[in-house]
């Protein structure tokens, strides 16, 4: 695998990590005076840091992008003259440290919106709600709540808002068996590698639909004691002006309708709650 940071198959974490250096070479020019927003805008590329999990966001084989998040930023970008978006792969718990660290200029994925990031990162407005599921293998007893995962095995993503969500439910670490994305997940239920597997919802019903699991797993959605969470693109905080330019492109396509005809083609719920949500409401859920 080549470490040239400006290949477009660098899509592990780890190569990405290795280029590091050269990545933050473009955040030197801030010294200079000159914003984010116009350094991208003169370059018309921008690099971006997303989760491998369709539909939410996804990193195709040709290095193109596919999922709600990336289609939503590519039409922001392209308002702001930004043409060419480049894709670098992390889990969700990297992605906010690779961008603090400039392996990318912004997070393009369905990132949760949490508490402890709010005080990290500055968000867009939210472009997904939804809710997360229980699922188990086929005749297997297991947990219809959140507050039941204590007593057994769970899988979950990795270094996610799920990860920490279920240990302050009470699932101690010692019972959490953590997997890098959502087929690797569903192998391990298979597997059985664990008990239950936790996670959002609408991640996990495409990936039980792709491959055809349906009469194998049983699905418990909505979770009685869940609560619907917003998840969204995010930015560093000094990074204003590309930040606000993005907000103000992101809410044009709200009010024309395109956002909501976008989200829903992904198979999200388009409610008035998601699209009347702010980052400061998100914040406050």
């Amino acid at each position: 695998m080549s470490r040239d940071p400006t290949r477009r198959h660098a899509i592990l974490a780890s190569a990405v990590a290795l280029a590091a250096p050269a990545l933050l070479l473009p955040r030197a020019a801030a010294a200079e005076g000159q914003g984010l927003l116009a350094r991208l805008q003169a370059s018309k590329k921008v690099r971006v840091g997303l989760a491998n999990q369709p539909p939410f966001s996804a990193l195709n084989p040709d290095g193109s992008l596919s999922g709600v998040a990336p289609t939503i930023a590519r039409m922001v970008l392209t308002r702001l003259g930004i043409t060419e978006v480049e894709g670098f792969i992390g889990g969700y718990g990297e992605l906010v440290p690779g961008m603090m660290a400039g392996r990318w200029d912004f997070i393009s994925a369905c990132l949760t919106v949490t508490e402890p990031r709010c005080k990290q990162v500055a968000y867009s407005d939210p472009i997904t709600s939804d809710g997360r599921c229980i699922v188990t293998l086929k005749g297997e007893k297991g947990p219809k709540k959140i507050a039941e995962l204590k007593d057994y095995v769970v899988g979950l993503l990795g270094g996610g808002a799920d990860f920490r969500l279920v240990q302050v439910r009470g699932v101690p670490l010692a019972s959490l068996r953590q997997f890098p994305n959502d087929t690797a997940l569903m192998d391990g239920l298979l597997a059985k590698r664990f008990q239950a597997q936790f996670g959002s919802h609408p991640g996990i019903a495409a990936m039980i639909q792709k491959r055809g699991l349906e009469k194998e797993l049983d699905v418990v959605f909505p979770i009685e004691d869940d609560a619907i969470s917003f998840a969204a693109c995010a930015f560093r905080k000094e990074d204003t002006d590309l930040h606000a330019a993005f907000q103000r492109e992101l809410r044009a396509l709200k009010a024309s309708g395109e956002f909501g005809k976008v989200v829903s083609s992904f198979g999200f719920d388009v409610s008035d709650r998601l699209l009347t949500a702010t980052p400061e409401k998100a914040c406050t859920f």
